[in-house]
C-alpha cells in the first residue's frame, strides 16, 4: 500500500500539469476572477489595517480547493470514460480520494500564497506572520478534509455536484468571519459558523499573527473538531458509497 502512494501523487501532478496546460486560459481566468474578488473585499475591509486579514482569505482559498477538486476531479472521470478504472485498481477510493485532495491542496496553496502575497503587496496591505499560525492552518484542513470525503462520495454516486462545492466555499466564507464578524450575524448564523473548524482555526491564526496569546482551551476545540469532522466524513462517506453500490452508481456525466 505504502509504495503505490507515490506513484499515486506522481500520477496527480502529471495530470494537474496536463489540465493546467491544456486549460491555461481558463486557469488564468479564474485566478482573476479570485484576485478581483479578494481584492474588492480586502479593500473594503479591515485588511488594510489589519496584518493578520490576508490569512483568512488563503485559508478560505485552500480551503475550498481542498473540499472540491477530489469532486471535480470525479466528475471529469466520469465525463472522460476513466471513472470504472479507479473502481478497479488495487487501492481503495478513499485513498485515491485522499492523494488528489492532497495533491491538489499543496499545489493550490503554494500558488495561491503566492498569488495573494503579491496581490496584497500591490494593494500595500500589510501582512503580518507566525510560524504558531503553520501547524493551526494544517489543523484546519485536515478538519476541513471530512467535508471532503462527504462530497466525493456523493459525486461517486451522483456525479454532479459541482453547484454544492461552489455553494459550501462561499457559506464558509461569509459564516467563519473571514470578512463579516460573527457578531454582525443573527445568531442561528453565528452558532453555525462557531461549529465550523475554519473559524477557530482563522482566529487562532489571527491571534499568532498580531501577537495575542492562544490559550490550551483552543487548541484542544480545534483538536475535537478535527476528529469530530474526521469521525462523520468517514461515516457518511461510507454510508453513501454504500447505498451507491446498492442502488446503483450514475455513470454518466
Amino acid at each position: 500500500m505504502m509504495t503505490r502512494i507515490p506513484l499515486l501523487f506522481a500520477a496527480e501532478i502529471r495530470r494537474y500539469l496536463a489540465e493546467v496546460s491544456r486549460y491555461v486560459s481558463g486557469y488564468i481566468s479564474s485566478l482573476i476572477v479570485s484576485g478581483i474578488v479578494i481584492a474588492m473585499l480586502a479593500l473594503s475591509s479591515e485588511a488594510r489595517t489589519d496584518p493578520s486579514y490576508w490569512i483568512g482569505f488563503l485559508l478560505w482559498t485552500t480551503s475550498s480547493t481542498l473540499i472540491s477538486e477530489s469532486s471535480v476531479s470525479i466528475s471529469s472521470d466520469k465525463q472522460d470514460g476513466t471513472f470504472t478504472q479507479l473502481m478497479l485498481r488495487p487501492t481503495s477510493l478513499l485513498t485515491q480520494i485522499t492523494v488528489k485532495a492532497l495533491t491538489w491542496v499543496v499545489v493550490s496553496t503554494v500558488v495561491d500564497t503566492a498569488f495573494i502575497l503579491l496581490l496584497f503587496a500591490l494593494l500595500h496591505v500589510p501582512m503580518g506572520m507566525s510560524l504558531g499560525a503553520v501547524p493551526v492552518a494544517l489543523l484546519t484542513l485536515v478538519a476541513l478534509f471530512g467535508f471532503t470525503m462527504v462530497l466525493a462520495g456523493v459525486t461517486v454516486v451522483y456525479t454532479k455536484t459541482a453547484s454544492f462545492a461552489d455553494m459550501l466555499g462561499y457559506a464558509m466564507m461569509f459564516l467563519s468571519g473571514v470578512i463579516v464578524p460573527l457578531a454582525s450575524l443573527p445568531t442561528p448564523l453565528a452558532w453555525i459558523g462557531r461549529c465550523l473548524p475554519i473559524t477557530l482555526g482563522t482566529q487562532m491564526a489571527r491571534d499568532y499573527i498580531l501577537g495575542r496569546p492562544v490559550s490550551l482551551v483552543e487548541w484542544l476545540a480545534l483538536a475535537v473538531q478535527v476528529v469530530v469532522y474526521l469521525a462523520l466524513g468517514y461515516v457518511l462517506f461510507t454510508l453513501i458509497l454504500r447505498y451507491g453500490r446498492k442502488h446503483g452508481i450514475n455513470m454518466r456525466y
